[in-house]
């Protein structure tokens, strides 16, 4: 195949270094992201069976492609990634638009999903939800104390629950509460949930809760052994430390319902010897499900929950867990379902290809990135950057920006603009002609970009102050 690579004046060096065999042709523009099908209009392309044009490059390329019988579109962002391109040519059809790079990872996710996907083959199902046997872990997120919150927020918190990616959605019952909150909470959450669960060692909730229609119980153990008298086939979380005991219980709870889960605990006070105890179980039960987790660890670990629940997950489906269990109690876990949504799929990916996860299309990289593309040269003449301490307010008026709602609000004395991202509300702010300096705009845009980092990484946002990134520093 005889590709072309189009590209602009100051990216010629760093394309014609990694064309991969390809052609190069230059545009008439300094910037790649720049050409158009415009610039591209009179050429001839007749010896060419495809033309890959920059990534980010706009144009109507659908219509050139017609118009000119030949193949047009989008190669990667960056040139580094044209070899990676050029082999998997055979394997994809590239898009009108959407970058190469970008959809080669989100072809081989989909590759994984459906791996994953052709083997969701459970030892029994949860209303639905397969679980144990070949099925990938599935997520089980609790919502605390959920007998305590009212209708809209119950609902509130479940819908989020579902998106976020949970399998089963697990209403925490605490020591304290009126039967008749119970019910509430249990019938909001049916009408919504495919799976639940109910999470309580109280006998009379448990009833309740399978009067109401749930689909599983947490948590039996030797305390509680009399739940068993109200259990209708649901499926039920034994829970104790000592493998054996686990074991006996497992079996006794088997004379009650097919649908039993073990769960050997895995504690934040001993997380080697907890994880032992799961491999340790493994090795007396083969065939019951397991519950992991993860939540009793990353609740009680100051430190960002992504990489703890990529790893726990990992760990999990090594000692042959069915289960990943997590709350989203405190700031520092928020997006726990979600990774371990993620993990999930990353962790049975891998085993089905017997790889480690990695290069699966799917990852949970938030801070650092799998490889760093070639940097630009260093001029040899340059002005070293200093801060000036000049200021001058705008005749314009001045700018509040704030964080609420999943979105970033900011307020001029003559309208608020909300928006998701930094630069649909600059825009905004520059087509109302509300700001007459340059120095003004600059701030405003280092505000608002500081902002959307924030709101993106789930990060407190007051303005005027930097984002921290604890060990990595600040964005002022």
């Amino acid at each position: 195949m005889k590709i072309l690579l189009a590209t602009g004046r100051m990216a010629e060096g760093v394309v014609r270094k990694y064309s991969a065999g390809c052609d190069v042709h230059v545009a008439d523009v300094d910037v790649a992201a720049f050409i158009t099908h415009r610039h591209l209009k009179n050429l001839d392309l007749t010896d060419y069976d495809l033309v890959l044009v920059p990534g980010l490059a706009k144009g109507r390329w659908k219509e050139l492609e017609r118009e000119k019988g030949v193949k047009i579109r989008l190669g990667p962002i960056h040139a580094y990634d044209i070899p990676k391109v050029v082999e998997a040519m055979d394997k994809i059809e590239l898009s009108h638009d959407l970058p190469a790079d970008r959809l080669i990872e989100i072809e081989k996710a989909k590759e994984v999903f459906e791996l994953v996907e052709k083997q969701d083959i459970g030892i029994f199902d949860i209303n639905g939800v397969q679980v144990g046997g070949k099925s990938r872990m599935k997520v089980v997120a609790e919502i605390v104390d959920a007998t305590q919150l009212e209708r809209d927020e119950l609902l509130e918190r479940i819908q989020y629950c579902i998106e976020s990616g949970a399998d089963i959605v697990d209403l925490g019952i605490p020591l304290s509460y009126s039967a008749e909150d119970v019910r509430r909470a249990v019938k909001v959450a049916r009408d919504e949930c495919d799976a639940l669960s109910i999470d309580t060692f109280s006998k009379r909730a448990v009833e309740i809760g399978v009067e109401h229609g749930v689909d599983m119980i947490m948590s039996l153990s030797d305390r509680n052994l009399n739940v068993l008298d109200v259990i209708d086939n649901q499926a039920v979380v034994v829970v104790e430390r000592d493998v054996w005991r686990l074991k006996h219980l497992v079996e006794l709870v088997k004379t009650k319902t097919e649908k039993v889960i073990a769960d050997p605990v895995l504690d934040m006070n001993g997380i080697a010897e907890s994880i032992s105890r799961y491999s340790e179980y493994r090795k007396i039960d083969q065939v019951t499900p397991t519950l992991f987790g993860a939540g009793n660890v990353t609740e009680l670990f100051d430190a960002d929950s992504i990489g703890i629940n990529a790893l726990l997950a990992y760990i999990g489906m090594e000692v042959g867990a069915s289960l990943l269990f997590t709350t989203e109690a405190s700031s520092k876990t928020s997006g726990s379902i979600k990774e371990l949504r993620i993990a999930s799929y990353m962790a049975k990916g891998a085993e089905i290809r017997e790889s480690p996860p990695k290069d699966l299309g799917l990852n949970l990289l938030a801070l650092k990135e799998k490889l760093r593309y070639p940097e630009g040269e260093r001029p040899e003449r340059f002005v070293e950057a200093e801060r000036s301490r000049k200021f001058k307010r705008d005749p314009m008026g001045d700018f509040r920006i704030w964080i609420s709602d999943g979105r970033i609000f900011c307020h001029h004395e003559k309208v608020v603009v909300a928006g998701d991202d930094a630069k649909s509300i600059l825009d905004t702010v520059m087509r109302f002609g509300l700001v007459s300096r340059m120095d003004h705009a600059g701030y405003l845009g280092r505000e608002l970009k500081k902002a959307e980092i924030a709101l993106k990484l789930g990060k407190n946002y007051i303005q005027d102050q930097p984002v921290s990134f604890g060990v990595y520093g600040e964005i002022e």
